[in-house]
């Protein structure tokens, strides 16, 4: 059965030592739902039932770089047993700066952006005052961009795992369920932003473009040293050879390491390339003398 975004959340979540420490346990494992928790009948035997969590994914249309979906985690506990503030930050570190990539589909990032308190009207069974927070995420997609040969995107991934095969690059590389950026093994994600046609003559459609780069590492001290590292060499080569081995112009460059790798990506890389066109032979040309 393909796995889905919901399913890698769960596991991740269970999973999660410091998760697993803190919350109570329903049926061996760690007390975390998918949308609703079960009826205070229903499978707990008596057991503690907080500190517990449940979450909710809401996918939806993705227009350029917006968020794909939103992710809610509630947080519930009681005044007796572990503090809803103790659990966030783990449930943060479990879902944050890791992809998960669900079968069939493109990797997925979680982006932490707000929590909030509450406190539920009802009581626990025992009359305990029941406390929480809820947690918002957002979901952002990596999609696959390459179309055709002569390609932008699929020149630079190439480019990329050529000149850094430690690199892991979204759209060249196939990722695992779970995959954490490390120190010395960074991962890029290059998109299109933008492409229009520029000038034309008999045999080329010269073509101008912008490509992003979102570069992701454990630090912002390792994303700063990528980003230097990849914007350098491509300013000293100056192109990028494509797959039908033309060149693609880099004719301009720039990075800003306070835009978000997520949604944003720090490199702008403004390039030129030409498609060939097809011969355009005239009718005249089949008549015989």
């Amino acid at each position: 059965m393909a796995r889905t975004l919901e399913d890698l959340i769960y596991e991740r979540m269970t999973a999660w030592p410091e998760l697993l420490n803190k919350l109570a346990k329903y049926k061996g494992k760690a007390a975390v739902f998918y949308q609703n928790a079960p009826a205070d009948t229903g499978g707990w035997k008596g057991a503690q039932q907080y500190p517990r969590i449940d979450y909710a994914v809401d996918m939806q249309a993705n227009p350029e770089r917006q968020t794909s979906g939103k992710v809610t985690i509630n947080i519930w506990s009681i005044d007796s047993a572990v503090m809803p503030e103790e659990i966030e930050p783990e449930a943060r570190k479990a879902l944050c700066g890791i992809f998960m990539t669900p079968e069939g589909e493109p990797p997925y990032c979680l982006a932490w952006h707000r929590t909030d308190n509450f406190s539920a009207d009802n009581e626990a069974e025992r009359g305990e005052q029941i406390i929480g927070a809820s947690m918002q995420f957002d979901v952002f997609a990596f999609p696959n961009q390459i179309t055709s040969d002569p390609d932008p995107i699929l020149a630079m991934n190439h480019f990329t795992k050529e000149w850094e095969p430690t690199a892991t690059v979204i759209g060249h590389d196939r990722l695992d369920e779970y995959f954490e950026p490390q120190a010395n093994e960074p991962v890029f994600y290059f998109r299109l932003v933008s492409l229009e046609t520029s000038d034309e003559t008999n045999t080329v459609a010269w073509m101008n473009g912008v490509i992003a780069g979102h570069v992701f590492a454990p630090t912002a001290e390792e994303r700063l040293r990528w980003i230097r590292y990849l914007t350098d060499t491509l300013a000293t080569r100056g192109e990028v050879i494509m797959l039908d081995t033309s060149p693609m112009r880099i004719r301009r460059l720039s990075a800003d390491t306070g835009l978000d790798q997520l949604s944003q990506g720090q490199i702008r890389i403004q390039m030129r390339f030409g498609i060939l066109r097809r011969a355009i032979i005239s009718p005249l040309m089949h008549i015989g003398m």
